[in-house]
């Protein structure tokens, strides 16, 4: 098994968290250049011409959601009852679609680093809260302050701590952001539960800008 990506963490991050919880042994394949080039080109690999993309038995899947909620569903990960179904899919959209997005702007579109400078001061100041907010009634709600969704791993999870290793624990933003979980306690010690779960991983990855 493959996961195809940028050297960045980004939409693959949650895909090898769950197959590194799953101990599925898989190959980290981070394009670059040419090699991504290449690849691109490749419909047959990379249908959309987008990543992440995900390779078993010589079958490639794109789009990151999908393969996100068809591993969970081969692992275990994506629960069977359609309302924590939903509500699994609920949190995961909100990450993905809500409160990522608007800090890639931030780093990656910003024209001059005194905007990006700006910007980000403004996530600090609204757009980090807003969230760790909404996840701090999550969990409280929730039956397992534990978990994001039930009692055990699901693959809201995995976006949520993919969140925290490229974000609140990014060496770069890790002063600015990582204050602001003391609003939010139960947040704060699901993701030092969560984040001790993964030790061994998170001290071994690579540092990527996002």
């Amino acid at each position: 098994m493959k996961v195809y990506y940028f050297d960045l963490y980004g939409r693959a991050e949650p895909i090898r968290l769950l197959l590194t919880h799953a101990k599925a042994e898989f190959e980290d394949v981070r394009l670059t250049g040419e090699s991504w080039q290449e690849f691109k080109a490749d419909s047959e690999k990379c249908k959309y011409g987008q990543v992440p993309v995900f390779e078993k038995d010589g079958k490639f899947y794109p789009q990151g959601g999908a393969i996100l909620r068809y591993l969970g569903g081969v692992h275990g990960y994506y629960p069977e009852d359609v309302e924590a179904r939903f509500t699994v899919d609920e949190i995961t959209n909100l990450l993905d679609s809500d409160f990522l997005p608007k800090i890639g702007e931030t780093i990656f579109y910003s024209k001059s680093d005194e905007e990006r400078k700006e910007g980000f001061a403004k996530l600090v100041e609204e757009h980090y809260p807003k969230f760790f907010g909404f996840l701090e009634k999550q969990l409280t709600s929730n039956s397992s302050q534990e978990f994001m969704v039930g009692d055990s791993y699901t693959i809201a999870d995995f976006v949520a701590i993919a969140a925290y290793i490229s974000h609140v624990q990014h060496p770069h933003r890790k002063d600015q952001i990582e204050p602001l979980l003391d609003t939010t306690p139960t947040l704060k010690a699901y993701f030092d539960t969560r984040a001790a779960d993964f030790k061994d991983y998170i001290n071994n990855l690579p540092e990527c800008s996002i």
